[in-house]
């Protein structure tokens, strides 16, 4: 913060009342603190240049400054994390359409004397009375388009955000309430505006309606990037995989080999890849795009060819006999065959991204990065294989090591594709590569934990393979334990996975890798602090959200 800033901050905390409002363990300005208290919000996150989204460890370390800076009693702290994340969110709600907005009010603001509205399993069914704002607020927010909810908004949010159903939420509710929901919030970085309750208790409560009202008529400017309608998007990327669009691309050959590389393509998938490719291309551009360009398609096409062939191999190397719910190509055809079409789709892949039409240094500049992603994977995945021929115990860190050769870069090539393709600078450039290492490794850890859960596939057990959770174990196990987790982990097999499980249970290792993953989890979010480009920032932390659960 500046020397001005800091200063207007100390003038405006000597203006601060001191019978401060308490909503349970939080302190509340009243209606004559507000304003001066966003005055010092609005100065610390223009100072800051700060970015959605905050993480909420970040949130609180801003919140934490200024109210040391200002002069405030710590009790204002949750309040204060509260305004930084309305004004960093602020400029983003407003470019959101009203139809794909959700206003979250709470019951107590009812007058519990007057109301007789009953409840069903979403909350108050408001009769409009008059008795209270409830109304008043509900019919102004529908008329602009908005989804209305009237109930105790911690569960009901996560539902929403969970289910992809909302874009943006604009939240009236008491400052415990808001505590709970940050955490859904921010790991889908979901756009909020939250109005804290001015009163605490669970009714009869009071809000500034005023503030309401403001939050809820935001409109952007014309010139305003607009947020990426990401589902809008995943949809149009999957129209791109339809037979007719596929054989435009590859060619409609006709051989045997042709045939198996086509059919194993267009079945089934998520297409997550094409659509990071189009999607941090399309945060690059400002959002603003009508038709994804065709050399953005072929790329899309170019990886999920590459991606499709690394599953045939994949499951060649792990005698996988099903995916997608059918047979895999190497059960249908055979190890030979299914080998020759993965080759076939692989050079597909490097022949799209050397053709799609972008510029001369750009094309040169994707083909290095995918083929030595391709060279880096390759490392990964045989350090395994050749550990798997001849297993011996492994450290936490070399486990680690194989993690993020085997995973980070099918990550860095995708996300940063998709940047070379939108014009990414440098500095983004860098972040994109921490962020995907670091994602990557997360990846493996949560995968690894998978198969010790109650209800988890021993298959990796079974199998021998590279583990954080066993490398962990071996290194705190002491005596017969040890010798069993290390001869169980080197010889594979059915037998001893069970008591492996046990052993592990009783160490408490589950709880160490869940650390371990959080950590990781968090080093990718931080990785993307430095960047600027907002609709970027939002779409990098929602792909963390998806991949990375949170317990």
């Amino acid at each position: 913060m500046s020397p001005v800033a800091t200063a207007e901050a100390s003038e405006t905390a000597g203006r601060i009342r001191t019978d401060k409002v308490k909503c349970g363990k939080f302190f509340v300005p009243d209606a004559v603190e507000w304003d001066g208290l966003l005055e010092m919000v609005r100065d610390h996150v223009a100072a800051g240049k700060l970015v959605a989204p905050l993480t909420f460890d970040e949130l609180s370390a801003e919140a934490a400054l200024l109210a040391g800076r200002g002069g405030l009693d710590g009790g204002y702290i949750e309040f204060l994390i509260v305004m930084i994340n309305n004004d960093i969110w602020r400029d983003v709600v407003a470019t959101i359409p009203f139809a794909r907005r959700t206003l979250m009010l709470p019951p107590c603001l009812r007058s519990t004397e007057n109301c007789k509205a009953e409840f069903d399993e979403y909350g108050l069914l408001c009769e409009q009375c008059g008795a209270c704002n409830i109304g008043a607020l509900s019919t102004e927010a529908e008329k602009l388009g908005y989804a209305v909810l009237v109930a105790e908004g911690t569960s009901i949010v996560g539902q929403l955000i969970e289910n992809g159903a909302v874009d943006a939420v604009i939240g009236v509710s008491c400052m415990p309430s808001l505590e709970r929901t940050f955490p859904y919030m921010a790991n889908m970085a979901v756009p909020g505006l939250a109005i804290p309750l001015l009163k605490e208790g669970c009714e009869d409560t009071s809000v500034l309606v005023q503030l309401v009202r403001e939050f809820m008529n935001l409109e952007a400017g014309k010139n305003v990037d607009p947020f990426i309608d990401l589902g809008a998007l995943i949809e149009d990327v999957r129209t791109w995989f339809s037979e007719d669009e596929i054989r435009r691309v590859l060619g409609a050959g006709t051989s045997r080999t042709e045939s198996i590389g086509m059919e194993w393509l267009l079945r089934d998938g998520k297409r997550f890849r094409p659509f990071l490719v189009a999607a941090v291309y399309a945060a690059l551009k400002g959002g603003r795009i009508d038709r994804m360009p065709d050399f953005v398609r072929c790329l899309a096409i170019a990886v999920e060819c590459i991606h499709k062939a690394s599953l045939i191999y994949d499951d060649i190397q792990d005698d996988d006999d099903r995916r997608y719910g059918e047979e895999t190509v190497h059960e249908s055809v055979g190890v030979p065959v299914a080998l020759t079409a993965g080759l076939y789709l692989n050079g597909h892949g490097y022949r799209l991204i050397a053709e799609c039409g972008a510029a001369a240094p750009q094309t040169v500049e994707m083909l290095q990065l995918a083929t030595r992603g391709h060279c880096d994977l390759c490392l990964g995945q045989g350090a395994e294989l050749c550990w798997m021929q001849q297993p011996v115990p492994l450290a936490p860190d070399e486990v680690l090591e194989i993690f993020r050769y085997k995973t980070a870069p099918s990550f860095e090539v995708v996300v940063r594709l998709g940047a070379i393709a939108g014009g990414a600078t440098p500095e983004e450039h860098a972040v994109l590569t921490e962020y995907s290492s670091e994602l990557g490794v997360a990846y493996q850890i949560q995968d690894d934990l998978a198969d010790f859960t109650e209800h988890g596939d021993v298959d990796d057990i079974k199998s021998g393979r590279p583990s954080i959770v066993i490398a962990l174990a071996l290194q705190a196990a002491q005596g017969a334990a040890k010798e069993e987790i290390a001869e169980v982990w080197q010889r594979g097999g059915t037998d001893g996975a069970n008591n492996i499980r046990q052993i592990i249970k009783d160490l408490g290792v589950e709880a160490q890798t869940r650390e371990m993953l959080e950590l990781y989890r968090s080093r990718a979010l931080s990785a993307l602090r430095p960047l600027k480009n907002r609709n970027l920032k939002i779409l990098l932390h929602r792909i963390a959200g998806k991949i990375i659960s949170r317990k």
